[in-house]
């Protein structure tokens, strides 16, 4: 016990030695895991990252089609119109030519 009592000084310095030592030794190990997933996280978020850039870019391609897209559209609606009017006009004719193809039939019938 008399080595304790001598020497109470380097022997709490050697402990309190180990305990530093141990906790940065768990620090170290802690900060490792630390590093480690903080890498992991990052290169997902650069996946994502360039994933979210990639569709971006896409849907920055088919907003600049968009306008020519809609001209084109545009134009098969004016095509379209045409179409429907030139049959309006055909329809008519057809009617008017039943009408008259049907007129005789009123002296027999009626």
């Amino acid at each position: 016990m008399d080595f304790v009592v001598d020497n109470g000084v380097a022997l709490s310095a050697i402990f309190l030695g180990a305990i530093v030592l141990i906790a940065l030794g768990v620090l170290a190990i802690t900060g490792f895991g630390l590093w480690r997933r903080a890498r992991a996280a990052q290169k997902r978020i650069e996946r994502e990252s360039e994933a979210l850039t990639a569709q971006t870019d896409r849907l920055s391609a088919a907003l600049e089609r968009m306008p020519e897209r809609q001209a084109e559209l545009q134009g098969e609606i004016a095509s379209l119109q045409a179409r429907i009017a030139a049959l309006q006009v055909l329809a008519n004719s057809a009617s008017e030519a039943v009408d008259t193809l049907r007129a005789p039939l009123r002296y027999f019938t009626g």
